[in-house]
């Protein structure tokens, strides 16, 4: 199937997204859009005063791995079920202010006029209005908003308000509401259902010295969090009260202002937890922080702020030029991908970041496969740390695996924040074992893009170990298919096919996992033989059981169908009926909306890349030829429902040289959430997609491949652009590279001197050099 094309929902600028729209007919999406986050919290873009109309407007602010826990509710319950699901937190909104004049709130959706942006260099929100009273009195209010990634527990915000044609009093209550929710679509599973009043419960609630503050217990769960929020102002204001008033305490200001005149009003809001329930601490940590804050003041604390997010674009940014669109579309979404990493080595990047309640906050596979192919290769100390999550969840790893009768290694959950499976569907969830598989990607990604090898000897030999004996506990070496090493009951990443023997995706990851291990276990023995004796010894691992990833790895069983002359995505699927798309309606789509799971699984249809997805990641293994005749088999059986499809698509039409088509499904991924292309962008960003847009330019058109360590090029220049670049900070060096009509420019800005290939011709590249060499341009369609 073709991408879905849309027109653009706003307009074009480098730099930043803007609405000018006032009233409340799109909010939840620009709601998501304008979300702002530091990796550890992360609050929509909603309306300090909020919008006028129930379910006009989704509030939400949230902590990254912190969650509640419910149990799950079967109508017929099995052995090895998910037992509880764990829910993002929405936490006490404190950034409620509204201001009133002459007894008149004042509110955006009722404003002369107005507009919201998110400014992308330095990751804030930012708004300005006209706003006339009913006897003429006019104000107009400016103001900005970050979520501080210099001091990750802070969200900031300012307002200006001018008295433009009166002298009189203007009256202002900032508040702190702990009693939120909003009920999303329960007809849709990719929605989530977040409920403060289920999750929270308070246990102190104080208002003084103009300064707020509440402590929750988390419900069913250790953990315990703060809300602190403190103010500064320009002007000394007529009368304070203090609003004791739970769940939403408040403070009550009142200020004279002459015509003219502005009013600036500073609002700093904390959030802090701990996993013991230690309230003292918590208070102890806010009110230390809140004193720094304060001291510091707003410009220092923006500044702070600004510079992390400029040295992110030094070494993330990517230029375009040919279309303003694709431009505004790829900083958006990169944007969004620092805001929403985890940084502290015990929390990931769920698949909707921290922009809404979506999946309930989960962390899938996304994280390994799309997003930390960005981040090793722009920010690895960033990937770094997610990993780090992973080893930190390895013991509940192995639990899983026990649960699921697996006498030996670890199992990580389809879905989780804390480290427990979460998913209540297992044909879509526990039994998409290549979870396993894509955490191991990740490491070797990780290792070749940064060659960390400290990490894998810390932490990462040990993750890959315990994932890759499961491998042997779950398959076997089948007399049936000549003693070849097969998989049976998994399902693959194409979610319309589930349960199946076989999954060439599942198979053909499998074996380059058990690849890995064994050069991993190979040079640990030989460099470090005495950490490596003291790993074997820590998970009983032997030499025989080595041997016997190596022996599995050789044997691995890829279904290939021989009149077809294609990878067989499993050994049933080209035996079923292909699904009658003439005669699907439009709005049936996605199919997992409109048709029982048992009568998708019965055709030739899938959700997103299974097969063309193990074509791209597991990069030479396979011939282009082969990859060109997949692509040309299974596309057309392909609904892209899912919002990883596309990319994928895009990346390996650009290997196989179809590049109309590579840049057809690129522009499908680019602009997914600006545009809401989808229709669910309201639940939160997408993610992996958003990662899937960058690997879209660097891995698809810049034709990026890291092998053994070394960069590998095979740029195109896409037809409609003059040129675009990108920048690169692998192995200790920061590269960029610029794709032009006739030729390609490599940079190397920082590090020591490196060889690259362009198109296989090595190149060597010293500081501050810029080589020029021939590329391959398309022809104007």
């Amino acid at each position: 199937m073709q991408p879905r094309g849309t027109d653009y929902l706003f307009a074009p600028e480098p730099w930043q997204l803007t609405s000018t729209q006032t009233d409340s007919s799109n909010s939840m999406l620009e709601e998501t859009l304008f979300a702002l986050a530091n990796g550890y919290l992360g609050t929509r873009g909603t309306l300090e005063e909020g919008h006028d109309g129930k379910g006009t407007s989704c509030e939400g602010t949230y902590l990254n791995g912190v969650y509640h826990a419910e149990p799950i509710t079967y109508g017929e319950v099995a052995y090895g079920y998910a037992s509880h699901n764990q829910k993002m937190l929405q936490v006490p909104n404190g950034k409620v202010m509204q201001f009133s004049l002459d007894g008149q709130k004042v509110s955006f959706s009722s404003a002369q006029s107005g507009r919201r942006w998110l400014n992308f260099k330095d990751a804030s929100f930012n708004r300005d209005m006209r706003w006339q009273s009913e006897s003429g009195k006019q104000i107009s209010v400016t103001s900005r908003r970050f979520a501080s990634l210099a001091h990750p527990n802070l969200l900031a915000l300012r307002s200006y308000i001018t008295a433009e044609n009166f002298c009189g009093r203007i009256s202002l209550s900032s508040a702190v509401d702990a009693d939120y929710s909003f009920s999303a679509n329960k007809a849709d599973p990719r929605a989530g259902q977040l409920n403060m009043a289920d999750s929270l419960t308070l246990q102190k609630s104080t208002v003084q010295n103009q300064q707020i503050q509440l402590l929750h217990k988390v419900n069913n769960s250790p953990f315990a969090i703060g809300t602190s929020v403190s103010h500064q102002l320009s002007h000394t204001p007529l009368s304070v009260r203090e609003i004791h008033s739970d769940p939403c305490p408040a403070l009550e200001y009142e200020f004279d202002l002459q015509q003219g005149e502005t009013l600036v009003i500073d609002k700093y809001i904390l959030y802090h937890h701990n996993s013991d329930q230690d309230f003292a601490a918590i208070e102890t940590a806010l009110k230390q922080d809140m004193q720094e804050v304060r001291s510091q003041g707003w410009q220092s604390l923006l500044d702070q702020h600004s510079s992390k997010v400029t040295a992110f674009w030094q070494s993330s940014d990517v230029e375009i030029e040919g279309d303003a669109g694709l431009q505004q579309g790829i900083r958006f979404n990169l944007l969004h991908l620092f805001m929403s990493a985890g940084k502290d080595g015990r929390s990931n990047m769920g698949a909707k970041g921290l922009t809404g309640h979506g999946y309930d906050g989960h962390y899938f596979w996304d994280t390994e496969i799309y997003i930390l192919s960005f981040l090793s290769a722009t920010n690895p100390d960033i990937a770094r740390k997610c990993l780090e999550f992973r080893y930190h969840t390895l013991d509940g790893a192995r639990k899983r695996a026990r649960q699921m009768s697996h006498k030996t290694g670890a199992l990580y959950p389809w879905r989780t924040i804390g480290g427990d499976e979460c998913s209540a569907f297992f044909p879509a969830g526990t039994a998409q074992y290549h979870i396993n598989a894509a955490i191991a990607h990740a490491l070797r990604n990780y290792y070749q893009a940064s060659g960390d090898w400290q990490f894998m000897q810390d932490c990462g030999a040990e993750m890959l170990f315990e994932t890759a004996r499961l491998w042997l506990d779950l398959g076997h070496f089948n007399p049936r298919k000549n003693g070849l090493f097969c998989i049976d009951g998994v399902t693959g990443p194409d979610e319309y096919t589930a349960i199946v023997n076989n999954n060439f995706y599942t198979n053909a990851m499998a074996r380059a996992h058990l690849q890995f291990a064994v050069q991993v276990a190979d040079k640990l023995k030989q460099e470090t033989p005495h950490a490596f004796s003291a790993l074997c010894d820590k998970l009983a691992l032997n030499m025989e059981e080595i041997s016997a990833w190596r022996q599995a790895a050789e044997k691995m069983y890829l279904p290939y169908d021989n009149n077809l002359s294609i990878s067989k995505q499993d050994d049933s699927f080209l035996d079923k009926k292909p699904w009658d798309f003439a005669n699907t309606p439009a709005d049936h789509y996605p199919l997992l909306l409109h048709y029982h799971p048992l009568v998708i699984y019965r055709h030739q249809v899938l959700k997103q890349a299974d097969v063309i997805l193990a074509m791209y990641l597991l990069d030479d293994a396979f011939s282009k030829d082969l990859k060109k005749r997949n692509l040309d088999y299974y596309e057309p059986l392909t609904t892209h429902d899912s919002t990883l499809s596309s990319c994928i698509h895009s990346i390996e039409f650009a290997e196989t040289g179809q590049y109309q088509k590579a840049y057809e499904f690129f522009k499908d991924t680019v602009r997914m959430d600006i545009d809401n292309r989808h229709g669910n962008t309201e639940y939160g960003i997408h993610t992996a997609c958003m990662a899937g847009s960058w690997m879209g330019i660097v891995n698809g058109f810049g034709g990026l491949r890291i092998r053994n360590q070394q960069l590998h090029f095979e740029p195109h220049l896409p037809a409609n652009w003059q040129s675009f670049s990108f920048h690169l900070n692998c192995l200790g060096r920061r590269l960029k590279i610029s794709v032009a009509r006739q030729h390609c420019h490599y940079h190397l800005l920082e590090g020591e001197n490196i060889s690259i290939f362009h198109h296989g011709q090595a190149v060597e590249l010293a500081l501050q050099q810029s080589i020029t060499l021939e590329t391959q341009a398309e022809k104007q369609p």
